[in-house]
């Protein structure tokens, strides 16, 4: 994938070279910050812009001081001879060229070379729209300054570079804006760290290995993912989730690159370094889905493609209409106000500008969306639907329940319940699910073992539970821990139910013992304290609400009942996929909110699928959404930001297209004066980039501890 040389973007439309052509460029914006001052003015310092802004600053003085001048020879003239388009080209005009030529040179070059790379690509670009524009404003100045009489239009062609130049300016700037914030999820300072395992020394990040032991004290900057190992602190996360509220993390938490300790020492065991970090995950999947245009994009780029040569045909026609009826000086004059009020600045903002700012919005608070496309499906979304464990309710260890089961069959004793937890524990240990963390967490409050059993050939049965091989006193054991679908799938007798203890609306989890149920786990479960607001708040937005889950009836019964939910319980993975199918048929596109690895393909099936973020890697991969910040609130938030995005968009294409209707029938009509076309024009563009510039007011909901 071909990246600005800037800005280090995608390359989505053809790339614009630089002075020595070998820059490749975005955008004509990105080729003036890059060549003014290079890639330090990302920061968007005073420092670093100070040369950019003095260029387009004189730029737009010259342009200013042109259009006054102009003006004030021609009032000599009155409004009859801008009307006949006749009057004396004298030495004023030349006081004129004295002030345009700076201005048309400083912002009229880059232009006219960007015009000439994509037409030799044999593309028609929306620079050489521009380039028309002004060099026909010029030659029919220059074709009255020979003849001594006539209209001179060097304010016109000077104000529009002035004005494309502003617009492309804040394009560019709206591009930098996402990319700050990856770099500052990805900035690690140049630094050294302290090692104490495996060597006892100091090393610079990029020297770290996964399973090296590092201690961090305050005011450190997390390297690189891992686990802590002992030590406890406040780590502020809030370059990665938009808290505010630094979270504690203590011995098993996970800390990630990036994020800052803020009050204690930290041992931190690595588990991910350098491409492998979380955060190079993020901003591979920021820089993919800003390369992957929105399909309202892609209409508009398609529009473009029609409407550039449909402007120079229109204007050619009405060249040739006028010539024919009112002479050459009137014919030009029309032409040139065809080709200014048709050029489509606006169109070329509508749906970047908004796109870009609205994606930079959400990563800035903890959201990353991963398409184009995404953020305005979310809007078009019926039904949202949720899975239980994790995504709506919370576990704790004390509610973890562990419970043997007599094997009437077997021909040893059975493990009793703290074994059997211990065991359970072992194959969970490479789970991300958030039952796994809960027996885990009961595991280690159990027994402060030194030497827990160890697990191996672990693997994941989706919608189904985990099997693994572990190390136990009598030798090598299958371990397996799941639902009843996971006794089917390993062929396992299920005991009789008079031998299971009730699960009473809790989750109730087998434990198998090689090939048969040793015992059962019970895990009690309650909502979110985030989750009834942020529940009540898409129902108000006008979405339906569904409870999807593999869990047994009952224990999702209870939660359905306390959160007001319909329920669909005990769905395998497919089954899942079969109940977003139904309610996409019924009611229209669908949305999916998950967190497990049975949730996977549920997500990928989904019109959005939206992970939270102590998903497993493969559902956080199979997501549209990926929710940084642990708030259930910013569903809603989100939803906000959708429907305010999609009305932005369809705002700035209407006005657009309306504005360029009527202008090109004034325009051809012989009503309206290049100068005018141009203030138009650009009015038409501050419009469009005032109202995008409106998704930066939207703000996300406060943090607090009870959430």
């Amino acid at each position: 994938m071909q990246r600005c040389d800037h800005c280090d973007l995608p390359l989505i439309d053809a790339p614009i070279s630089g002075a020595d052509g070998d820059g490749r460029y975005c955008c004509y914006g990105c080729q003036m910050l890059d060549e003014t001052v290079g890639s330090e003015a990302v920061d968007e310092s005073d420092a670093t812009l100070a040369p950019l802004l003095r260029r387009t600053i004189i730029g737009l003085l010259l342009a200013g001081f042109t259009m006054v001048l102009s003006l004030a020879i021609s009032s000599e003239y009155g409004f009859e001879a801008l009307r006949n388009l006749e009057h004396a080209v004298g030495t004023a005009h030349l006081v004129l060229v004295l002030a345009a030529l700076p201005a048309l040179i400083l912002l009229g070059v880059p232009v006219l070379r960007a015009a000439w790379r994509t037409l030799r690509q044999g593309q028609l670009s929306l620079h050489l729209l521009f380039a028309l524009g002004t060099s026909a404003a010029v030659a029919v100045s220059v074709l009255s300054y020979v003849r001594g009489t006539g209209p001179v239009y060097l304010e016109t062609a000077v104000m529009l570079l002035a004005l494309y130049t502003l617009g492309r300016y804040l394009t560019a700037r709206s591009k930098h804006r996402a990319r700050r914030v990856l770099g500052a999820l990805l900035s690690v300072p140049d630094t050294t760290y302290e090692r104490v395992a495996p060597t006892n020394d100091t090393v610079p990040a990029d020297a770290l290995q996964p399973d090296d032991r590092i201690r961090l004290h305050a005011g450190d900057v997390v390297p690189a993912d891992g686990v802590v190992e002992a030590g406890q602190s406040f780590v502020d996360a809030r370059q990665l989730t938009g808290e505010s509220t630094p979270e504690a993390v203590s011995e098993g938490s996970r800390c990630f690159a990036g994020t800052h300790v803020v009050d204690g020492t930290l041992t931190l065991r690595i588990t991910a370094t350098g491409a492998d970090r979380r955060m190079e995950h993020i901003e591979s999947a920021m820089q993919e889905a800003l390369a992957r245009p929105s399909r309202l994009a892609r209409r508009t780029e398609q529009i473009m493609r029609v409407l550039i040569p449909g402007v120079i045909v229109l204007a050619l026609g009405a060249f040739v209409g006028w010539w024919m009826a009112a002479g050459a000086e009137k014919a030009l004059y029309v032409a040139l106000s065809v080709v200014l009020i048709t050029c489509p600045c606006a169109l070329g903002l509508a749906v970047p500008l908004a796109r870009v700012l609205a994606h930079g919005r959400a990563s800035k608070h903890g959201v990353l969306i991963r398409d184009g496309q995404t953020l305005l499906d979310l809007h078009r979304v019926r039904t949202i639907a949720f899975d239980k464990t994790g995504t709506l309710s919370r576990l704790e260890a004390a509610e973890v329940q562990v419970e043997a089961v007599a094997l009437a069959s077997a021909q040893e004793s059975v493990p009793d319940p703290e074994e059997l937890l211990q065991y359970a524990a072992a194959v969970e240990a490479s789970t991300h699910h958030v039952l796994g963390r809960a027996i885990q967490a009961a595991a280690q409050q159990a027994i402060e073992a030194d030497h827990p059993p160890a697990a191996h050939d672990v693997h994941t049965v989706p919608g189904a539970g985990v099997v693994g091989q572990v190390d136990t006193p009598t030798g090598p054991r299958r371990i397996g821990v799941g639902s009843s679908a996971l006794l089917d799938r390993l062929e396992i007798e299920a005991p009789p139910s008079g031998a299971v203890p009730s699960a009473a609306g809790r989750v109730r989890l087998f434990v198998t013992y090689d090939d048969v149920v040793a015992g059962v786990l019970l895990l009690a479960e309650q909502p979110r304290a985030d989750a009834a607001p942020a529940l009540d708040a898409l129902r108000n937005h006008g979405y339906a609400l569904q409870l999807l889950t593999g869990d047994q009836p009952e224990a999702a019964q209870r939660l359905g009942d306390a959160l007001n939910l319909p329920v669909t319980a005990g769905q395998t993975p497919e089954a899942k996929i079969e109940a977003l199918a139904r309610w996409r048929e019924a009611d229209g596109p669908v949305a999916m909110v998950g967190d497990g690895i049975n949730d996977a393909a549920a997500l990928a099936e989904a019109d959005v699928g939206i992970a939270v973020v102590q998903g497993a890697p493969v559902t956080l991969q199979a997501a549209d959404i990926t929710l940084y910040r642990d708030d259930l609130r910013m569903l809603p938030w989100l939803a906000d930001l959708s429907a305010q995005t999609t009305r932005i968009v369809k705002q700035n294409l209407a006005w657009t297209f309306a504005y360029n209707g009527i202008g090109v029938g004034m325009a051809v009509a012989g009503l309206l004066h290049p100068i005018a076309a141009v203030i138009i024009m650009a009015g038409s563009s501050a419009l469009v980039t005032a109202n995008s510039f409106r998704l930066r007011r939207l703000r996300p909901p406060e943090w607090s501890e009870s959430a």
